[in-house]
């Protein structure tokens, strides 16, 4: 994908529209089948299918050649498809799919398709029965939307407000007594009344020995004085998602939990003050590890640096030991170091954040700081 069509893009939404995007985001699908060395693509994904084509609504696909664009959906979504796509062709599929795109097929003379990682095989098996030697071959159309737009960043940010705000309207109901089911719904209705279209994901309140699990769902447990607190959770604000960790103490927490916490936050700021594009994704998660194993607590870190968020709350490129991507300015990415210890728990901080010219903006806001309760 060329940077001139990256920057093309980034300056449609500032000048002509709707039109200028359009035609921005179709050089970028024909560089897409270049790459991919296929004549057209099939998209299932509903953040594909939006980013592609800004339609909004469920049960659609879209069939992409390097000329034409199709969005195949039902009688239920037909008014709004032509409401919110630019020259895209609508058709009713009628419960007809295999057979719709297999007319394209014939008549666009396509004979290898690309298809997502989520490509069904009872797709697979239709689609050859009704399309004979036509050849698949998995692509990551994802890889698109990593370079986000001003509106996308925007939209990004005002979702982190949100999210900052709920959690700020939470804190005075974070007490002992409480269980982590009650303080997950209360953060959540906080987020809603203040503007989200739902959760990033299933909200996670782990409290006491419950915050050593990285991925601790919120349960009927009640909270204690002395423990250690972990919320990770996240806002929707036009289909783009926030994400942010914060971990709180309930009166006095043991010393080895305090010790940890200020590892882990000179562990994220030491990262954010060097993260920039043009940094590999891989070298930036090992900055961490080298941090903490430093301090001795390599080994309790579990998983990926960070991720990038958008459409979706984990989506590429992913801050880990195993993506050697170079970042690149406006990409979202989260930045999350995290220490688990089974019996005793866990101390995890993240923001989300934007790649600018030289560094980074972060866009969660709320205190990183150690807060006592």
């Amino acid at each position: 994908m060329s940077k001139s069509y990256v920057n093309g893009l980034l300056f449609g939404f500032k000048s002509n529209g709707k039109a200028v995007i359009f035609m921005l985001k179709s050089e970028k699908i024909k560089d897409f089948l270049n790459d991919n060395n296929v004549d057209a693509i099939f998209i299932q994904k509903d953040e594909n299918c939006r980013y592609l084509s800004e339609f909004t609504g469920s049960d659609s696909y879209l069939f992409l050649t390097k000329e034409n664009k199709y969005l195949i959906t039902d009688s239920r979504y037909t008014e709004q498809a032509e409401a919110e796509t630019t020259n895209f062709e609508i058709i009713n599929h009628k419960g007809q799919i295999g057979k719709v795109i297999a007319n394209i097929v014939k008549s666009e003379h396509i004979s290898k398709i690309g298809v997502e990682r989520n490509f069904t095989y009872r797709f697979y098996m239709m689609f050859k029965e009704l399309m004979g030697n036509v050849i698949f071959s998995f692509c990551s159309p994802e890889v698109l939307r990593i370079i986000k737009t001003e509106e996308e960043i925007a939209c990004v940010r005002e979702a982190c407000r949100i999210s900052d705000v709920g959690f700020e309207k939470t804190i005075p109901f974070i007490k002992a007594g409480k269980t982590e089911a009650q303080l997950r719904s209360i953060l959540e209705c906080a987020m809603l009344e203040e503007g989200s279209e739902g959760k990033s994901f299933d909200t996670i309140v782990a409290s006491g020995i419950r915050s050593a699990m990285p991925h601790g769902i919120a349960t009927e447990k009640v909270i204690n004085e002395g423990e250690i607190i972990t919320f990770d959770f996240g806002a929707i604000y036009k289909g783009y998602h926030s994400d942010i960790t914060r971990t709180v103490a309930i009166g006095n927490v043991p010393e080895k939990l305090k010790k940890i916490y200020n590892i882990i936050f000179n562990c994220i700021e030491q990262v954010e003050n060097i993260l920039k594009p043009g940094l590999k994704a891989s070298y930036v998660d090992e900055i961490a590890r080298e941090i903490l194993r430093k301090e001795g607590m390599e080994e309790y870190f579990t998983h990926a640096l960070g991720h990038g968020v958008g459409l979706e709350v984990h989506e590429p490129p992913v801050l880990s030991p195993r993506d050697s991507s170079v970042l690149q300015k406006n990409t979202v990415v989260t930045v999350e170091p995290g220490i688990y210890i089974s019996g005793l728990g866990g101390v995890r901080i993240e923001d989300t954040t934007v790649l600018t010219e030289d560094g980074i903006s972060v866009l969660t806001k709320y205190s990183k700081k150690f807060l006592t309760l």
